[in-house]
């Protein structure tokens, strides 16, 4: 009796761990293993990567030509799209000499071609300042709405 019980229990452990779907493991949430998660998880991790480099170029090419970032203030003339990209960038990386970029996801919701990513940034940076180099260090939360665009995930906001 003891031994039909035990391999009931083993049996339904089985049945309940074969069919959960598929995780993306590494990543710091549970996040189901499909192949928009894998884009935009990758997509993520290529903005990290062109951010520490500087590379604007990169940066960029992740952008929708839709792109349009109000600065999450009311005023309109702090707002720019995907033609004043190059300049934010430039006027950004202008002073900082290292930098580096730590990001832990938080969510990701992704609804037909569009997504949102929630997540979390440390951004540890070396600027140069009239009073000489100064590290500086920025930790906070920030959101990236996509576009599916062509097949490819493109940055729509929040850069």
């Amino acid at each position: 009796m003891k031994i039909a019980s035990a391999a009931i229990i083993v049996l339904a452990a089985f049945v309940a761990t074969s069919c959960t779907a598929k995780r993306i493991p590494g990543i710091g949430i549970s996040l189901a293993d499909t192949p928009d998660n894998r884009a935009v998880v990758k997509l993520m991790d290529e903005y990290r990567d062109a951010v520490e480099h500087k590379d604007i170029d990169r940066l960029l090419a992740m952008a929708s030509k839709k792109f349009y970032e109000d600065s999450g203030t009311p005023e309109t003339d702090d707002d720019y799209g995907y033609d004043g990209l190059k300049e934010h960038f430039t006027k950004h990386f202008k002073q900082i000499k290292k930098l580096q970029l730590n990001i832990q996801l938080k969510k990701v919701n992704i609804k037909d071609s569009k997504a949102k990513v929630d997540y979390r940034y440390v951004t540890r940076y070396l600027m140069d300042l009239p009073s000489g180099q100064k590290w500086q260090v920025t930790d906070e939360l920030n959101r990236l709405e996509l576009v599916k665009e062509q097949g490819k995930w493109k940055v729509l906001s929040g850069f």
